[in-house]
């Protein structure tokens, strides 16, 4: 059997927990948060400490983790589309463009798109619609 890598997902349920540790978010295939996942985590840096900054993304059942290598994301009504780096994509197992399917409230697309922001440090863009 051909192996390929992730290049769309469906995202039913997002969620945000933090302490004064790690910031978690996540989003995941089906709202007790099995099937197909992405979840990244910051550590917030100290003043001082500037290499504690670095954001990771992992996949479910730690698929695949990246650090950093996000270039790109892109909320557009019903649609988040995250591009990476080509090594974040193949240490993730994702194409360069993995476009995510939201089936989540209004209420979660902001709370994606300000920890988004947050956690991966770029602006998270408007698509078309």
């Amino acid at each position: 059997m051909d192996w390929r890598p992730l290049g769309n997902m469906v995202a039913r349920v997002v969620g945000r927990d933090e302490d004064p540790e790690v910031i978690v978010l996540g989003l995941a295939e089906y709202e007790d948060g099995t099937g197909k996942a992405l979840i990244f985590m910051i550590a917030p840096a100290e003043e001082d400490d500037q290499e504690a900054d670095t954001y990771c993304v992992v996949r479910e059942d730690q698929r695949g983790t990246t650090y950093g290598g996000v270039t790109g994301c892109e909320l557009a009504p019903g649609r988040l589309t995250l591009r990476f780096t080509e090594e974040a994509a193949k240490e993730l197992g994702v194409e360069r463009v993995l476009g995510i399917e939201l089936q989540v409230d209004d209420d979660s697309v902001e709370l994606l798109r300000s920890s988004l922001r947050e956690i991966v440090g770029l602006p998270v863009g408007r698509g078309p619609g």
